[in-house]
């Protein structure tokens, strides 16, 4: 019996002893399987298991993996099943796969394109099917057909089986009526007038031109900008604690008209109370104070404030400190409302030019970009420079970008520029068909090369071939001839035209120089030597008129100076073009024609600051005498009217005419411009300009105290183009005198200022 009990405790010590190998083999891993994969590899299923076989088995890595599983997307549902074995366990991982998509259908859609539609789908053709995917592509068809004024449209899709497990999907559209904005309703602004905070919105109600501007249409992607926009319009009034509230949209019954309320909560008006600088103040206070905008005393305005951190940054930056951090911070005093704003200033190392790399130019040689920049190898760091190097190398026309990068090196006293140009093509072939009421219709051809074998150089080949005029003309430009600041041009022409009662012909050439005298100034020197015959003159032409016939010689050197600050030669947005000229002929030099001509213009564009949109003004003076007792001749004096003039008056209309009524020229001129321009379609450069002219040509010195002005106004486009930049006007004369027209329409292809 004591024996038996023995051995029953033995194997009740074997078994106990054997149970954890047991329990370890059990929870053992030893064969993972994947089941009910058809077209998705098991290799790329296996990758998103993180359970490994061999390894101890873990429950909560599993529901794990089969979240993973399931994250792909490919599969509609997926399972574990778990069997036990006498070795571990084997985990199958059951998997069902999402149905293919065939093809996608959709019907009901006449005001869009299906093309148009299918763009803005979140689902493709051959894509495992997400009905999550078809939900978000349902609202991006109905934002698509609101951003085009329909709102209200009604989309429903449906899964339709195909054969082979696949599917196809079938959107259908409810389309709606097509409706706009009639009007929108600004509710508690007390201080700011609601006219003006809807200048400070794009959504805007429907207008006469909606059709063309798109005015009416919501979009509300952009209606919430608006309210940023409106938000920010208030910090710059002085309101910084103002609240703009959700708009509320309202849409008639017959889906026509929609109705937007805005409810704002001005707040009250807060004011400058202290201004100070700290941290590295290299400057006086004083001075810095002085050139901020900000004021104390004044109404907090965000806008300025933000100049104000570029200022202050511009001014450290041009003493080297590349890296310098302007903080602004402002603390609000709500009771008394106050403002006070602290800039903190961190200048950083003060650092000089290392290295200038150029990067992208495939034609252009590399010393005529360098001769654009206003600094060098060497420098000491300053924006100033950077930004006008900037635009000298866009006024250069050679380029379509350009992005010049502060880059950091090893040494913290040295950076790295690194130049990028994207070269635009420089070279044109261009023949163009124009019109004008007083040359009908004009021919215009083109050769042209701004960057001959990337050397900067310009050689121009134009011909203009009119009822009235006939122009042919090859200009050569040599820009910095010797690698020296000077500018070297030459030019040889033939230019005839038929006026009412005598036709005359020029023929010449002549040549000139230019450098920089200070910054944006230049100085220049020109010479020009023509033959000139006035012929064809009629029986009836006026005496003085006849007194021209027959062939002179133009022998006359110019002096001139100028100045641009233009932004874009191109597409003028800001900055000042003005000249003077002093013309001497004969004389010492010779020729028939002896006069001395002196010309003043000027012309400033000043952004409006709306609409991405600028005003001109440009003003021009000028007078003629001859000397020596010589007569002047006609084809010298001042034609006013037409284009380059006053607008709404053919050519030498504004300016005196003979008793046959034909225009003989001016001793003077004076006339302004005053121009609106605006973009219409800004991808394609086109822009629109409305315009009033007064002005007038006249022998009478009295002319100047502007007696006897003449005006005109009109509208017209702007194109830069790939034939040049064109002007297409329409002028009218706002006060015509008998026999004169009342309006002109003229075509030009030509430089904008």
């Amino acid at each position: 019996m004591k024996k038996l009990a023995f051995k029953f405790i033995l194997l009740l010590f074997f078994l106990v002893s054997l149970s954890p190998a047991i329990a370890q083999n059990t929870d053992k891993i030893i064969k993972i399987e994947i089941i009910g994969n058809d077209r998705i590899d098991k290799a790329y299923i296996m990758n998103q298991i993180k359970t490994k076989e061999n390894e101890p088995y873990n429950l909560e890595k599993l529901r794990e993996d089969l979240k993973n599983i399931f994250k792909t997307g490919f599969f509609s549902d997926v399972q574990i099943d778990v069997k036990d074995t006498d070795k571990g366990k084997v985990v199958t991982f059951v998997v069902i796969e999402r149905q293919t998509i065939e093809a996608i259908y959709i019907t009901g859609n006449e005001k869009i394109k299906t093309d148009d539609i299918k763009e803005k789908l979140k689902i493709k053709t051959n894509t495992v099917l997400n009905t999550e995917k078809i939900k978000e592509s349902v609202e991006e068809i109905k934002k698509l057909y609101a951003s085009k004024g329909y709102y209200g449209a009604k989309i429903t899709y449906e899964i339709l089986e195909e054969k082979e497990y696949n599917v196809s999907v079938k959107f259908k559209i409810e389309e709606p009526q097509k409706s706009y904005i009639r009007k929108i309703v600004i509710k508690g602004n007390k201080n700011i007038k609601t006219k003006e905070i809807k200048k400070a919105m794009r959504t805007s109600e429907k207008g006469i031109f909606s059709w063309f501007t798109g005015s009416g249409i919501l979009d509300e992607e952009t209606l919430d900008e608006d309210r940023k926009n409106i938000e920010a319009f208030y910090h710059d009034k002085g309101y910084v604690r103002v609240k703009i509230g959700t708009p509320d949209i309202e849409i008639s019954k017959d889906g026509k008209s929609i109705t937007i309320t805005l409810t704002i909560d001005e707040g009250n008006l807060y004011k400058i109370n202290n201004i100070d600088f700290l941290g590295d103040v290299e400057f006086k206070k004083d001075e810095l104070y002085g050139m901020l905008k900000s004021k104390k005393g004044n109404i907090f305005r965000s806008s300025l404030y933000q100049q104000d951190v570029l200022t202050l940054t511009d001014l450290y930056q041009d003493k080297g400190y590349a890296f310098c951090e302007i903080t602004p911070i402002t603390s609000i005093d709500d009771e008394n409302q106050k403002i006070n704003i602290d800039f903190e200033i961190k200048k950083n190392q003060e650092v000089f030019i290392n290295r200038i790399n150029i990067i992208g130019n495939t034609k252009t040689i590399d010393k005529v970009i360098r001769r654009e920049l206003t600094f060098a190898e060497g420098d000491r760091f300053s924006s100033t420079h950077i930004k006008k190097s900037k635009r000298n190398l866009k006024n250069t026309t050679y380029f379509k970008e350009t992005d010049l990068k502060i880059v950091k090196t090893d040494e913290p006293e040295k950076i790295n520029i690194d130049l990028t140009v994207e070269e635009r093509p420089t070279g044109t072939l261009s023949v163009g068909v124009g019109y004008s009421t007083s040359e009908k219709v004009i021919l215009i051809g083109n050769i042209s090369q701004d960057n001959l074998f990337g050397t900067g150089r310009k050689l121009h080949l134009m011909a203009g071939l009119g009822s009235i005029s006939q122009e042919f003309k090859l200009t050569y430009v040599e820009p910095k001839i010797f690698d020296i600041d000077l500018d070297a041009s030459t030019n040889i022409f033939n230019y005839k035209r038929i006026m009412d009662s005598y036709d005359y012909k020029k023929t010449g050439g002549g040549f000139g120089f230019s450098r920089n005298i200070m910054e944006d100034v230049k100085g220049g020197f020109s010479y020009r030597y023509e033959k000139t015959q006035v012929t064809n003159i009629e029986d009836t032409a006026s005496s003085y008129v006849k007194e021209q016939a027959g062939t002179k010689l133009t022998s006359a050197p110019t002096i001139s100076i100028t100045k641009n600050t233009i932004d874009d030669i191109m597409n003028p947005y800001k900055g000042v073009y003005a000249g003077a000229l002093l013309e001497v002929a004969g004389g010492p030099f010779g020729g028939d024609n002896y006069f001395i001509k002196v010309l003043a213009t000027y012309s400033r564009y000043t952004p409006t600051g709306f609409w991405d949109s600028t005003c001109l003004v440009r003003g021009s003076i000028g007078t003629i005498r001859p000397y020596s007792g010589r007569n002047l001749p006609i084809y010298e004096k001042f034609f006013v009217g037409g284009l380059d003039s006053v607008r709404g008056f053919k050519f030498g209309e504004a300016g005196p005419l003979d008793s046959e009524g034909e225009p003989v020229g001016a001793k003077n001129q004076l006339f302004f411009n005053f121009e609106w321009i605006f973009p219409i379609y800004k991808p394609a450069g086109l822009k629109g300009v409305v315009f009033y002219d007064a002005g007038a040509g006249f022998d009478d010195s009295e002319g100047f105290m502007l007696k006897g002005i003449r005006s005109g106004a009109g509208f017209g486009i702007r194109w830069f183009s790939p034939l040049g930049p064109i002007r297409i006007e329409l002028g009218f004369n706002l006060f015509p005198k008998k026999g004169e027209s009342k309006n002109v329409f003229d075509f030009t292809i030509g430089t904008q200022y």
